[in-house]
């Protein structure tokens, strides 16, 4: 079937053409039947890449940890996430757009989703794992809503085998839409089914699938870089917006803003949001999922002062003329839109008159 720019799909039609293009196609399919789906490191990126992110964070673990820091005698029954390691090394940076993790993330939680955060995942030898658990971060409900609020993509540095501590899932538990209790996490602990790829491999899920992890019985460290993104209305796990340089703005593409949410409208101050640096911002670089706002997810050409970090409000400060000419302009907008909807209407009308 050819893919158009329908306005009814909004931006599902060109990041569906782009999924297409990268043979991604049964990966959108085992998301929706099972819950998670593992990318081949051919469909990811080329070797020489995962190699530079596991040599980037091995520099990291020395830097955090001193000369032992890749020692398996410390690493020995310790399943340990790293936080916060977006800002070690520029290539974890790229990372967060690769057009495989970041495109199955998008058909999950929309084409305007955020980064949450990127960690790493160091496993040593031993008894330790991951229970199985969900990702959906409210624990009072039961019942979860439908959709996705957030996606993980775990970028596999080392081979995975069950041997070798992979993590595991249990197939179709996002169906279920449900806590996991302390009695399924122990029912499904040894019965979980291990994800075995080799390194470069990518597998993501949504945080309606239940996983966990098998104890590592062989020698040497797993290691993983982790990705964890949201929907635009969530609050992230990492402090992105406040933290994110100039530089780092500059030197990634326009996407990568968005991912940041340096143009968030919230939170509102006094002076209501700001709208004129939203509606001045690149598309994919500020919330909205209709086609004109797509960034497609090939293009990798640095911003260069195209985008900007966000600047300091004052929140607690009311412009009242501000606030006056915004909510004019906001009304003259809308009747513009509405007289081009009702031009376009008599157009569509007229053309299927004739």
């Amino acid at each position: 079937m050819e893919i158009e720019d329908w306005k009814s799909a909004g931006s599902v039609a060109p990041l569906f053409r782009e999924l297409r293009q990268l043979g991604l196609e049964s990966n959108l399919a085992e998301l929706e039947a099972f819950g998670f789906t593992v990318v081949p490191p051919e469909k990811v990126a080329p070797p020489e890449f995962c190699e530079g992110v596991k040599e980037a964070l091995e520099r990291a673990m020395l830097r955090r940890y001193g000369k032992d820091g890749l020692s398996e005698k410390r690493w020995t029954n310790i399943n340990d996430i790293q936080r916060f390691m977006l800002w070690e090394d520029p290539i974890f940076e790229q990372l967060t757009y690769n057009p495989a993790g970041l495109g199955l993330a998008q058909w999950l939680l929309g084409t305007d989703c955020v980064l949450s955060l990127c960690a790493a995942w160091v496993k040593g030898p031993g008894e330790v794992r991951t229970g199985i658990h969900g990702d959906y971060l409210d624990p009072a409900l039961v019942a979860q809503p439908e959709p996705a609020n957030n996606c993980n993509m775990h970028y596999m540095l080392t081979d995975y085998t069950k041997d070798d501590g992979a993590i595991s899932f249990v197939p179709g538990s996002h169906r279920w839409r449900r806590q996991v209790t302390p009695d399924d996490s122990k029912h499904w602990q040894d019965r979980a089914t291990p994800v075995e790829a080799p390194a470069g491999s990518m597998v993501i899920w949504g945080n309606h699938t239940w996983h966990g992890s098998y104890p590592k019985k062989t020698p040497g460290l797993r290691m993983t870089l982790q990705c964890e993104y949201m929907r635009r209305r969530r609050q992230t796990e990492e402090a992105y917006r406040e933290t994110v340089a100039q530089e780092a703005l500059d030197r990634n593409p326009v996407r990568f803003a968005g991912l940041m949410d340096v143009y968030s409208l919230f939170p509102f101050g006094k002076s209501d949001w700001d709208m004129d640096r939203m509606n001045a911002a690149e598309p994919g670089a500020k919330n909205g999922q209709t086609i004109d706002q797509y960034r497609s997810l090939f293009d990798t050409e640095p911003a260069a002062g195209r985008t900007t970090i966000r600047p300091t409000y004052d929140y607690m400060h009311h412009d009242g003329k501000m606030t006056s000419e915004r909510n004019t302009e906001r009304a003259e907008r809308m009747k513009r839109e509405r007289e081009a909807a009702k031009a376009e209407n008599g157009e569509s009308a007229q053309a299927k008159s004739s």
